[in-house]
């Protein structure tokens, strides 16, 4: 009993225990992320992401990105946000991603807090989507360029985008 209540005591003070999402099982074999970074605006808190690779080198060729979302998001904002800044990196009009555009309108849902997205780069510009860990879709067209919005040299957010990358992670 003793070392029972001793091994909960350091697993409390040792912060949360961090585990790959099931939906990567198999694919991954990291016992933690690579990188995570905590999203956040003004007061409010976003989602935290998680970067899930074996590369030495992140992202490496294949990868899951986790977004662990802390509030609600509807369907039609996280589409549409996602599509603004792939044009935005890309300096293409939002009207050119027409085919991401409904690859991500079938593979998005709405979220709530506590809901996780993840997204698994099979090879290049080839990203299949998971939702609480059921699949949802896939992205062919431009899925590199979706990734980039958080891992890209073009991220709006280079601290995180750095924090991704670099393999610090605050749990």
């Amino acid at each position: 009993m003793m070392l029972r209540v001793a091994l909960l005591a350091s697993v409390l003070a040792a912060g949360s225990v961090i585990a790959a999402p099931p939906e990567l099982s198999g694919r991954v074999a990291a016992e933690r992320p690579a990188g995570c970074a905590e999203y956040r605006l003004l007061f409010f808190d976003l989602y935290r992401a998680e970067l899930w690779t074996d590369a030495a080198t992140p992202p490496g060729r294949t990868f899951g990105l986790s977004l662990i979302y802390r509030r609600a998001f509807g369907h039609d904002e996280l589409v549409s946000s996602s599509i603004s800044e792939m044009a935005r990196m890309s300096d293409r009009p939002e009207e050119s991603f027409g085919a991401a555009r409904s690859e991500l309108w079938r593979a998005f849902r709405d979220v709530a807090e506590g809901d996780r997205y993840t997204a698994w780069r099979h090879d290049s510009d080839r990203v299949e989507f998971f939702y609480n860990g059921k699949t949802t879709g896939h992205l062919t067209h431009d899925a590199d360029l979706f990734l980039d919005i958080w891992l890209g040299s073009q991220s709006r957010d280079r601290e995180r985008q750095a924090a991704l990358l670099s393999g610090r992670c605050d749990d």
